[in-house]
């Protein structure tokens, strides 16, 4: 019983300090720019100039639709060693009677100056990383020496729920931090076409829930470290005092 209260005693002591070191670990961040461009619409700007609630993915003949979405790791100390998680979520129930799947891709890193796209200017003629022409095989993808794909969802089921997520990992970050630091990925449709139109939430969605996310480990700032350093010698003096009484 002893020896049971001491290891409570330990706990108690030490979980607001794991806690307090954990909070600075894991950073969320939602995307700063996202639209989805249209090929019937070559030179226009999509939902409602970038604006609208929703990204939408189609695989066709005509009318194809891809989403582009960008997340701004300015001023962030991330831990490129460590994976990296993008989560969409679906702005609506899957009402099509058809199967569906996607793919998420990230533009490469060339080594030149980043792309400037917005989500109030992009279209499908200068979107980053589009096939613009060709086959209808090629005109549904992506430019394959630009972009590199991240993972697929696999088959999605019909009536799928709003709201429900699908993640996506990132590891090797240097082959897609643009010089402006900032990381822009892709999400297209791999269903035979023509597929059923998808919508995802965007950043813009009332649903805060359903927002496009990266999620990554950050490196503690040199204040958090010597916190921790500091609450830890604070820990083990108190239990220190404790065994002296």
């Amino acid at each position: 019983m002893k020896n049971l209260r001491k290891a409570l005693s330990i706990g108690s002591l030490a979980l607001p300090l794991i806690l307090a070191f954990q909070s600075v670990q894991a950073v969320s961040i939602v995307a700063v720019e996202d639209n989805f461009v249209l090929n019937s619409d070559k030179n226009g700007v999509q939902s409602e100039g970038g604006s609208g609630d929703v990204l939408v993915i189609k695989n066709a003949t005509n009318n194809i639709r891809k989403s582009w979405l960008k997340f701004d790791l300015t001023g962030l100390n991330v831990d490129y060693s460590q994976s990296g998680t993008i989560t969409l979520a679906l702005s609506s129930n899957s009402s099509s009677s058809e199967e569906f799947d996607i793919a998420l891709y990230a533009l490469d890193d060339t080594g030149a100056t980043a792309p400037t796209w917005t989500e109030s200017t992009i279209t499908w003629n200068n979107a980053p990383g589009n096939t613009t022409s060709g086959n209808n095989t090629q005109i549904n993808g992506l430019d394959s020496g630009e972009t590199t794909l991240l993972g697929t969802t696999g088959t999605i089921a019909t009536d799928t729920a709003a709201g429900t997520q699908y993640q996506f990992t990132i590891t090797d970050w240097s082959d897609y931090l643009q010089s402006d630091n900032t990381i822009t990925v892709i999400a297209i449709s791999t269903t035979n076409s023509p597929g059923p139109s998808i919508a995802f939430a965007s950043s813009e969605n009332a649903t805060e829930a359903w927002r496009p996310t990266l999620e990554f480990t950050a490196i503690p700032e040199p204040g958090s470290v010597a916190l921790f350093v500091g609450m830890l010698a604070l820990t083990l003096g108190a239990l220190r005092r404790r065994r002296v009484q």
